[in-house]
């Protein structure tokens, strides 16, 4: 890898803490006025991204936590948002109706479906166009012949 400067060298650790790059540029010691521009050219630089990489990588392997860990740990708060649990009266005693929490149950399955290629959460639109019964599209060319300024 190619020798980093210490102020890239800070960048790119203060990025980690929270993914903001002109505020990372800001407390690594660059201008204020000038932090959003560098921020944006420290992250397209290669030799940077790489050096993020490696420090997410070192960190996830020192946490224990990966891209498995987040999403073990997000089924395991959906399925204990899904569990029905008994709603009770004034005495404790069960009034025969359930609840769960259903936002913790979406946030879940919306983590879930960021992770996972289930195309769940698929954004993009496919348009497609055809002609009659499914066929072509018919088109047709014509000659077009330019009119310019009169004579």
């Amino acid at each position: 890898m190619a020798k980093l400067t210490a102020k890239q060298k800070t960048f790119c650790e203060e990025y980690l803490i929270d993914l903001n790059a002109t505020q990372a540029a800001i407390r690594a010691g660059y201008s204020e006025k000038t932090a959003k521009q560098i921020a944006t050219e420290n992250l397209s630089k290669p030799v940077l991204a790489e050096y993020i990489a490696e420090l997410q990588a070192k960190r996830s392997a020192e946490t224990k936590i990966d891209a498995a860990w987040v999403l073990l740990s997000a089924k395991k708060v959906y399925d204990r948002c899904m569990q029905e649990e008994a709603v009770l009266d004034r005495d404790g005693a069960p009034t025969g109706e359930y609840k769960f929490e259903h936002a913790g149950a979406n946030k879940a399955l919306d983590t879930i479906g960021k992770h996972m290629d289930v195309q769940a959460f698929v954004d993009k639109k496919t348009l497609e166009l055809t002609g009659k019964d499914g066929g072509p599209i018919e088109h047709s060319t014509f000659n077009f012949i330019p009119v310019g300024p009169e004579d």
